[in-house]
């Protein structure tokens, strides 16, 4: 585990005495905490890029990584973030150590790391005395056994209530198992799992649907997070089955980068007005749902009584179906957040626009978009709001 430039064998009186390798110190990173942080210094962060360029030299993965763990021992944190740092198994004590200054965390973000198989195994062994609640590892590849691995600790945990494993190098294969965690666990109520892999070069979305059926069943979960898996219209159905539930305690469902289309986006919004309309955060941005998908949303939104935030930038939807969507504003919606950026619009979107901001029917920090008059033009156009 292991970087080449950065041998374990190191010697550590000669690290001292080179003076053109500057030390790693507590204090130095008590220092570092108080830019970020405010008192009483609960969150801790650490990132291997910012170290390096600050120390002007390569991070050393166990001299530089005991400081870091020393600190985590010394204080009472509630949340370490910790990002491109590369694990070792070479010091034993050290991976313990490590493992033990996760104990009192509530929070626990792992991202672009490296670690060993033996860092889960301790993982589990901990689990029992662990206080974490979120546990985020995006990012970080997990092997086949890492996966089993993380089930057990899901299976022990009593505590935690967020995983979220995007972008691990997940298989449709290995994912049944987090899947199962996650059903047999007791207080998991958030997931995200972005990026799975297919076996070869696609994905068996169809598989990938029945293990998520099978995780609402459960009717636990609040939030999920399927981004980038290639889903179609089709794996929509599942989904929306169980948003017709009335008992589903689903709030937020983010689906962006995928490839439901105009019919995934009509089983969607039916899923949600079967049930209740208790959905929160919908996101299906970037998913070709074009001008008929357009429709059907700005047809069925005002029946989403809860709906708070919509994500839709990226889905060449057409300049009528967007004119739509933005009036019914008028009506029975209530959104906070509604994101139109990378569609069509036309000379009656800047009107319609410039109405809603003017009457204040809508705010502008609600939008992503606004309006500008083109003199040249002579009528309103729209632009990006940032």
């Amino acid at each position: 585990m292991c970087e080449i430039l950065l041998p374990c064998n190191y010697q550590p009186k000669e690290s001292l005495d080179d003076r053109k390798s500057p030390l790693f110190t507590l204090l130095l990173l008590r220092s570092w905490q108080r830019e970020y942080d405010q008192r009483p210094y609960k969150h801790f962060q650490f990132k291997r890029l910012e170290f390096e360029d600050r120390m002007r030299r390569k991070y050393h993965c166990i001299r530089d990584f005991r400081v870091i763990v020393n600190y985590l021992l010394s204080q009472r944190m509630r949340s370490a973030t910790i990002t491109g740092v590369v694990v070792s198994n070479w010091d034993a004590i050290l991976l313990k150590d490590f493992v033990r200054s996760l104990n009192p965390l509530s929070s626990i973000h792992l991202n672009l790391m490296q670690l060993p198989s033996e860092f889960f195994a301790m993982l589990c062994l901990n689990a029992k005395n662990m206080d974490v609640m979120e546990l985020c590892l995006d990012g970080t590849p997990l092997s086949d056994e890492d996966v089993r691995l993380l089930r057990k600790f899901l299976l022990v945990s009593k505590t935690l209530r967020a995983l979220s494993v995007n972008h691990c190098s997940l298989t449709q294969y290995n994912f049944a198992l987090i899947a199962d965690g996650l059903h047999k666990s007791e207080k998991v109520k958030r997931f995200s799992a972005n990026r799975l892999l297919g076996g070869h070069l696609t994905l068996d979305t169809e598989k990938i649907m029945s293990i998520i059926s099978s995780v609402l069943m459960q009717k636990r979960l609040q939030s999920l997070c399927l981004e980038l898996c290639e889903l179609t219209a089709q794996d929509m159905i599942p989904i929306a089955e169980h948003l017709a539930c009335k008992k589903l305690k689903l709030q937020h469902l983010r689906l962006s980068s995928n490839k439901i289309g105009p019919d995934g986006v009509l089983f969607l919004l039916r899923g949600i007005i079967a049930g209740g309309g208790f959905l929160e955060v919908l996101d299906i941005s970037s998913n070709s749902i074009g001008t008929h998908g357009g429709e059907w949303v700005a047809k069925y939104l005002v029946s989403c009584l809860m709906l708070k935030e919509l994500y839709l930038t990226n889905n060449d939807i057409g300049a009528e179906a967007i004119n739509r969507i933005l009036t019914t504003r008028r009506k029975r919606c209530h959104l906070d957040r509604l994101t139109l950026y990378g569609n069509e619009f036309d000379d009656a979107t800047g009107r319609i626009l410039r109405r809603l901001l003017d009457a204040q029917v809508m705010l502008q920090t609600e939008l992503d978009i606004t309006f500008l008059y083109d003199e040249d033009l002579g009528e309103y156009r729209v632009i990006p709001w940032r």
